[in-house]
């Protein structure tokens, strides 16, 4: 299965100054950005022999948090991005960097399973259905114990959405208020019953108005 928006949210053209324009936390988009990839590499307690994949790798900024670990698997569908990741990660000898979409990379044979799987902003570009998809194939490829960590723009619920939208448009923030309309921000409050479901426990955590951290485990 491949995401309906993939090519649309392909972040090459975008590649150029991305490393700078995420660095900007006055953006109420970026703001947490920082605090919520610590907390991300922190959460997923990765261990020494942990098999970790992380969705929508990017330009290597959550990767470069990332502790130690047996094997990493690093998933984007953008060349352009992982070419400014590349350079970073030299230290990271196991890492092995798959150019695919999110969800098409969970066709492949033998592909699980993992102990650890991490996604930062970009599961946000996944329609609902797309989401509900993902978070059942993460539980199939999770070992019993294992930890999916997410990091996203999201909003507690359809009404917060609408509400956040008018405020930033009548600060004369247009451009915030339509990421918010127009893109496909997580509904934390369906997520977590979505994730819940399934059997995770679910922690939440707030960083800024627009961005939440999310951590799910998977029962013994």
């Amino acid at each position: 299965m491949r995401s309906q928006h993939a090519d649309d949210y392909n972040h090459d053209a975008w590649a150029e100054g991305y490393d700078q324009d995420v660095a900007d936390e006055s953006h109420p988009i970026r703001a947490g950005y920082s605090a919520l990839l610590d907390w991300m590499a922190s959460a997923a307690e990765i261990g020494a022999s942990d098999r970790v994949l992380e969705l929508g790798s990017g330009s290597g900024n959550l990767t470069l948090r990332l502790s130690a670990c047996g094997e990493l698997i690093c998933v984007d569908i953008s060349a352009a991005m992982e070419a400014l990741a590349a350079p970073k990660l030299t230290h990271l000898s196991n890492r092995r960097f798959i150019q695919e979409d999110i969800l098409a990379v969970f066709d492949r044979p033998n592909f699980g399973p993992f102990d650890c799987v991490l996604s930062s902003y970009t599961v946000h570009h996944l329609t609902e259905e797309e989401k509900v998809w993902l978070f059942s194939r993460v539980w199939q490829q999770l070992v019993p114990g294992g930890r999916a960590v997410f990091g996203d723009l999201m909003v507690e619920t359809a009404a917060c959405q609408a509400g956040l939208a008018a405020r930033y448009r009548a600060q004369g923030q247009p451009d915030t208020a339509e990421s918010i309309e127009e893109e496909f921000f997580w509904r934390l409050e369906t997520a977590v019953e979505q994730l819940t479901r399934l059997g995770f426990w679910v922690q939440t955590r707030r960083f800024s108005d627009l961005t939440f951290g999310l951590l799910c485990r998977k029962g013994n």
